[in-house]
């Protein structure tokens, strides 16, 4: 999909329903939108130093009071929000006022996606959250080129803990007036046999005439490879929100091309860059063109330096943090994600919009966990380019990098890098082996062990809604890298 300044604006005026957004604040010019940020931002500082029973006691730790933040400059006075800050006291951080309104009534709860340190982490919303994440939702469908009439199918799994995949997805099409199918795929629960297999979520995609599909992107992939084996028809299927992680050229071009054998044109690969703590996603507006904020009056996110909290200069990589300018349940400020990326505030050159879009890095990728920022015997692993070889390998239907350390004993031993892969049936293990040994070389120029083990070993549903795709098992991981 290509799009110009007059394509998107037309776009929007096509639609009552985006038509009717007369305040939306990233047609704003920038400067106008910081000073939406700014009164917002005062407002949320002047609730959290009364009632948030975390940031009161870090105020008073370090001679804060809410008059000394009233701006995006000041906000650098805060301290870094950690990830173990946050799942050591969830209820912590959850403004709690002496009085009650309607607006302040706890209306959903949902959960970090993520179980490698412990239990996911609760994250709170009242109805003042859901009524502005309604808004959002509808904003980021405005953002992504999806309308009223889109098809929806939900391919996000039905899981053991509530995730903003299922729900957001859910609340995406009843915020623009879609139409929502659900595929309700999941590992199962033996006790109440309501999930879809496989099959099944294809045979809906199929007969529905899904336009779009919303999942995490590599259980895409997957669904696409095996609708193109069953020689199915997906001719309506126009955009393809691939979430949850990074999904590279390689990758976007796998899926492209199964798409066009199956019937489908002028595909838009949307790899939406998303995350418990926005309750939602920031969209592209055209493919690898930015990762679009979609409501910067809600959430301002910057760019810092991990160690010292020092905001960097626009354009320079750096540790992402979001502050909440306007919530009432669970409320962060400067909150690191975990994830390494570049933010531009101005105006984008795609669609006009401003508000702050995350921009591409490399491979075609917006961001990089900081937990895959590692080295194994000297040599830095660049996990971009290691996720773009083999991201569309032929017959590879999952894999996981892992960092091994040598024998402590022998000062000769050395780190291992072992990538464990689950391969597709009916395709020859050791060509497959030997294909990624190849590419692995290429990538980080280190040879590496090549083991093939079943998918449940990988990619455990009940675990996580995604693949932890760098894995360093040298030693106990810092929860600030491994929970999204």
């Amino acid at each position: 999909m290509v799009s110009t300044l007059m394509q998107a604006r037309e776009f929007k005026n096509s639609w009552r329903i985006y038509r009717e957004d007369h305040d939306c604040p990233y047609w704003k010019h920038p400067e106008e939108v910081v000073e939406i940020q700014n009164r917002n931002l005062a407002q949320q500082v002047d609730l959290v130093a009364k009632y948030h029973p975390y940031y009161r006691e870090l105020f008073a730790e370090h001679g804060l009071e809410a008059g000394d933040i009233r701006n995006l400059e000041d906000l650098e006075r805060v301290p870094l929000t950690r990830k173990r800050d946050y799942l050591e006291k969830p209820m912590d951080f959850r403004l709690s006022p002496r009085q009650i309104s309607p607006r302040d009534i706890l209306y959903e709860v949902t959960y970090t996606t993520g179980v490698t340190t412990g239990e996911p982490a609760p994250f709170f919303n009242t109805t003042h959250d859901m009524f502005a994440g309604a808004l959002q939702m509808r904003r980021m469908c405005e953002i992504a080129w999806m309308t009223p009439e889109d098809i929806i199918l939900n391919l996000f799994p039905f899981g053991i803990a509530p995730h903003i995949g299922f729900y957001r997805t859910m609340w995406f099409c009843a915020a623009a007036g879609m139409r929502n199918v659900f595929a309700f795929t999941g590992s199962g629960f033996p006790e109440f046999p309501v999930h879809n297999s496989m099959h099944r979520a294809i045979d809906l995609a199929e007969t529905c005439m899904a336009s779009v599909i919303s999942g995490i992107g590599s259980y895409e992939r997957r669904f696409l490879r095996e609708a193109r084996r069953q020689g199915r028809g997906l001719s309506n299927l126009r955009i393809v929100m691939a979430l949850g992680e990074a999904v590279p050229r390689r990758m976007r071009d796998d899926m492209r091309e199964m798409l066009t054998e199956m019937g489908a044109r002028d595909i838009f690969i949307n790899n939406a860059f998303g995350f418990t703590e926005m309750q939602g996603a920031m969209p592209e507006c055209v493919e690898y063109g930015g990762s679009h904020n979609p409501s910067p009056e809600l959430y301002f996110l910057e760019v810092v330096d991990g160690d010292t909290g020092r905001r960097k200069p626009e354009g320079e990589s750096g540790a992402l943090a979001v502050t909440h300018l306007n919530r009432r349940g669970t409320v962060l400020l400067r909150y690191l994600l975990g994830d390494i990326g570049i933010v531009d505030y101005g105006v984008c050159p795609n669609c006009g919009r401003s508000g702050g879009r995350l921009v591409v890095k490399e491979g075609g990728t917006y961001t990089a966990h900081s937990s895959e920022l590692l080295e194994i015997n000297g040599v830095r692993i660049d996990p971009v380019s290691l996720n773009d070889e083999l991201c569309d390998i032929k017959g590879l239907e999952e894999y996981q990098v892992v960092i091994t350390g040598g024998d402590s004993s022998d000062s000769r031993s050395h780190d291992k890098l072992v990538v464990r892969i689950a391969p597709a049936s009916g395709f020859n293990v050791g060509s497959l082996k030997q294909e990624i040994a190849r590419r692995v070389k290429r990538a980080v120029d280190i040879s590496p062990r090549v083991e093939a083990v079943p998918i449940g070993e990988i990619y455990d549903i009940n675990a996580s809604l995604k693949v932890q795709r760098l894995v360093d098992a040298r030693g106990g991981q810092d929860p600030d890298h491994v929970i999204r």
